[in-house]
């Protein structure tokens, strides 16, 4: 019974905003997010000296700037190790893909994306510090090119946490206001693309729901990842081949086939 609380939690899903909720219904289109890199000295030295196995992840999560309000679920991202730092210039990369769909088609929707620091204080417990957040635009008012919208980005970082973006000061357009301050020389290469491969399986992935593409989900199975020439990992998954039997009527032969769709 423990467990199925567990799951139960970890898997709940918080609404958009009733407002938008009752906005026309549009079709869900689905994404496609490759988190590439970090680049710029974002950790402090002194959090490197406090804290021992020092790791750096993101935290992603869907916003609505009209309303002021996270919807769907924050994703978190494989933990990598803080000791990629050292090199000149400072970058941790990260290369993991992350899939959605949404029907709530508007620029003022948007995914914001927190860099945190990990790591286990002197007594062993795990200690979490955010370092900033980035705002990162899903739809665009102005239409783009096939090429354009393949292409990597760099989403600039501000200081303090996704929680600042509660507070009514901050109006859209959210970059330009003064009260956030831009990390210097900090920055997430990214890209983020249409992923029609991934309709057959909106079935199996509520709406606004986040998952990574190392993640394990019910139905779905993980194929062999291609390595791209910018060293990204070009991940696909696919539908789990499910047996079935045709009804037939009564003394007839039973016919046995399996399903099976693919998703790149």
């Amino acid at each position: 019974m423990n467990d199925w609380h567990r799951i139960f939690d970890q898997n709940v899903l918080v609404p958009p905003h009733p407002q938008r909720a009752r906005q026309p219904l549009r079709e869900s289109t689905a994404f496609q997010c490759v988190l590439k890199w970090l680049d710029g000295p974002l950790i402090k030295q002194g959090v490197l000296e406090v804290l021992s196995e020092v790791g750096c992840h993101l935290r992603v999560s869907l916003f609505d700037v009209t309303y002021r309000h996270f919807f769907g679920r924050t994703l978190k991202t494989t933990v990598r190790p803080a000791e990629q730092l050292s090199r000149q210039p400072s970058r941790i990369v990260f290369n993991e893909p992350l899939y959605f769909h949404t029907s709530l088609n508007h620029p003022n929707i948007v995914a914001v994306v927190e860099v945190v620091t990990e790591g286990r204080k002197r007594d062993g417990t795990l200690q979490a510090l955010s370092c900033g957040f980035g705002i990162l635009r899903i739809f665009s008012s102005k239409p783009e090119s096939p090429t354009s919208a393949s292409q990597d980005k760099r989403l600039r970082l501000y200081r303090g946490t996704p929680r600042a973006l509660l507070h009514p000061r901050l109006q859209d357009p959210i970059e330009q206001n003064k009260h956030l301050t831009l990390i210097e020389s900090c920055s997430l290469q990214y890209t983020l693309r249409p992923h029609p491969l991934l309709e057959p399986a909106f079935h199996l992935l509520p709406e606004n729901l986040l998952v990574s593409g190392l993640q394990q989900i019910p139905g779905l199975l993980p194929a062999h990842g291609e390595t791209g020439s910018g060293g990204e990992q070009r991940v696909s998954i696919h539908l789990r081949t499910l047996p079935w039997t045709k009804p037939t009527p009564t003394g007839a032969s039973e016919a046995d086939g399996a399903l099976t769709t693919r998703l790149c």
